[in-house]
């Protein structure tokens, strides 16, 4: 079925095409373009609205009281038609990197089934810092061993898009070069830098190990200072290493998007929600906490991600968008098939106003919510 998208601002990288349109071929994007739209067997009028690439969230756990490793496959749907209604159309599940887990989520990886698309598992843990593990339970946090990576790459070939670790652990390097040479959904798995306590030069060594991406930069690794630049300073300075940032305004001060967006630039920077459940949580002054006051994941959405990055950063909507679309794409080694709105990609993509509320979110060619339908 030929579908077309019309009468809306279409938002390509870093360009707007007033009076766009967007006709898709079934699964896939056929053409883009602007004025009088050719034909199609469905027309959808976006009636002024922005037409935009599907929201991609490389880092989420759970949404609006869901869980993502849920065993209830049900519970499972019920967060990727949440996560949807916000304009997401693809993420990757923090989970943990257990047996059991990978027996849960492998089925569902690719899965849209009227929201999101599950594009593959992050793993946050076990080989990171004790120190800075964050909310994470220390008994999740294991010293490196090559034993230990070979058995979590054995139950989870083939669906582990991305793993978190500490470079300046004893032999983490040598883990980030086996999981490197891992194929994930996507490609090679993605070795990102995080809940770490590395100096600079740790950091630099990791980087150039193979870490190309950033588990919520500035969040749980040292500050980054004049004189000790540490990881930070170390992601912030090196342009092949994408970071994360949560713009929620609690785990970032909005001055320091600001600073992390002009130096990594829109595309080296991903806007993700590493949101939770919040099922088992206090939510204080807008974010879940553990008892004693420590963060423990987000409530934020990536429409109100998006939102605002425009605020905190001053950048443009299409810079915004960017960074919640191609950049994650490209970080996660997607971007062939996802990240814009170009012919032969897969046509994912979301209609939303100026102020980034969500009215449309389309998967694979298929509207999986609408806010026309639901008021219904």
């Amino acid at each position: 079925m030929r579908t077309l998208i019309s009468d809306g601002i279409v938002i390509a990288p870093r360009e707007r095409l007033e009076g766009g349109w967007v006709l898709a071929d079934g699964e896939r994007i056929a053409a883009v373009g602007r004025g009088p739209p050719p034909a199609a067997d469905r027309r959808i009028d976006a009636a002024g609205r922005f037409i935009a690439p599907g929201f991609i969230d490389l880092h989420a756990q759970g949404f609006r009281g869901y869980d993502l490793w849920d065993p209830s496959d049900e519970n499972f749907l019920r967060a990727m038609r949440q996560m949807a209604a916000t304009g997401v159309t693809a993420a990757q599940a923090s989970v943990d990197p257990t047996l059991e887990v990978s027996r849960i989520m492998r089925p569902r990886i690719g899965r849209a089934d009227g929201g999101a698309r599950l594009l593959g598992l992050y793993f946050e843990t076990p080989f990171i810092s004790m120190e800075k593990r964050g909310a994470i339970p220390p008994d999740r946090v294991r010293p490196p061993s090559a034993d230990l990576a070979r058995e979590i790459l054995a139950h989870s070939r083939g669906i582990l898009s991305m793993i978190t670790m500490a470079p300046e652990l004893p032999g983490a390097l040598d883990l980030v070069r086996l999981f490197r040479a891992a194929a994930g959904p996507l490609g090679p798995v993605v070795v990102a830098l995080g809940h770490t306590a590395a100096t600079y030069d740790q950091a630099v060594a990791g980087i150039e190990a193979g870490m190309t991406h950033c588990t919520h930069l500035f969040n749980a690794m040292p500050p980054l200072g004049h004189r000790e630049p540490g990881a930070a300073g170390a992601l912030l300075a090196r342009p092949e290493a994408s970071v994360e940032l949560i713009c929620d305004g609690v785990h970032l001060h909005p001055a320091v998007v600001r600073t992390a967006v002009a130096c990594k630039g829109p595309a080296g920077t991903c806007l993700i929600t590493d949101c939770v459940s919040a099922r088992d949580r206090r939510v204080v002054d807008g974010a879940p906490r553990l008892a004693d006051g420590t963060l423990a994941g987000s409530v934020l959405s990536m429409d109100r991600a998006v939102a605002n990055v425009q605020r905190f950063a001053g950048v443009s909507l299409e810079q915004a968008v960017e960074m919640a679309t191609l950049s994650p794409a490209r970080a996660a080694g997607c971007d062939r098939a996802k990240g814009s709105l170009a012919p032969g990609k897969d046509a994912d993509l979301v209609l939303f106003d100026a102020a980034v509320n969500v009215s449309l979110t389309m998967v694979g060619g298929e509207v999986v919510w609408s806010a026309e339908a639901r008021n219904h």
